[in-house]
């Protein structure tokens, strides 16, 4: 496998799944890029199933030390179903079997994600619900990973055009944060009518929808229907 991407090829969540499978410095770049996204959600999941704070640090940090070492997605294959539905199941077993064990890495020693335990947990603390089951949360924090995949993308295009400024106000309209009522003051900040904020919004909520399928698209397995997985990301938002 070649160590850089071609330009145009933008790799997708599963596509990063098998090249951390490799060596080198396309590998390595791949798990990182898995590692920054998805250990919050399997953070959050070990504490929901009560791990302690220090355990469940310890697991997430063994199991992406695993990934690395022992190929522990040697076996992953896009076809057979959801990233988020394999990467718990393969975070579930790593799990199961250190407490087997009773023998986990010790803290400090062989860690491979930017770990600040105390935001971690203080993290957790702000998005925990009270009686969610652990595989509830852990749907419910990857559903706003890709929705914060979504945003990214979005706020990368628009900034790449010089209107960072732009985005900045009209983010909240995406989010949900901004109402109606809200239109001229925030267009006024931009120099805008209402109604001239308001068409501006639109045409960026419909990029955000697109990069939003976009990135749901990359989790699921090749040719795989997306609006499914879409509507139970946001179905699990919705009851939070």
């Amino acid at each position: 496998m070649p160590e850089t991407l071609p330009a145009a090829f933008k790799p997708t969540r599963w596509s990063l799944v098998l090249q951390s499978q490799g060596q080198g410095e396309l590998a390595a770049r791949a798990l990182g890029d898995l590692c920054q996204a998805y250990w919050f959600p399997l953070y959050s999941w070990s504490r929901r199933f009560g791990a302690s704070p220090e355990d469940a640090e310890d697991y997430v940090q063994g199991f992406f030390v695993q990934v690395l070492t022992k190929q522990l997605f040697a076996a992953a294959d896009p076809s057979l179903g959801k990233l988020r539905t394999f990467m718990l199941t393969a975070f579930r077993r790593h799990v199961h079997d250190e407490q087997r064990k009773e023998s986990r890495q010790k803290r400090g020693g062989g860690n491979i994600i930017s770990f600040d335990a105390a935001k971690a947990e203080a993290w957790y603390e702000v998005e925990q619900i009270e009686g969610e089951s652990a595989d509830h949360m852990y749907d419910r924090q990857w559903a706003l990973t890709v929705l914060d995949q979504a945003l990214a993308s979005v706020e990368q295009h628009v900034t790449a055009r010089g209107k960072s400024a732009e985005f900045a106000v009209m983010r909240p309209f995406l989010t949900g944060e901004g109402g109606s009522d809200d239109y001229a003051a925030a267009g006024e900040r931009l120099g805008m009518s209402a109604n001239t904020f308001k068409v501006a919004v639109h045409r960026l909520r419909t990029r955000f929808r697109e990069s939003l399928r976009s990135a749901v698209a990359e989790t699921q397995p090749d040719g795989a229907p997306v609006d499914e997985e879409m509507g139970y990301l946001m179905q699990v938002l919705a009851v939070a």
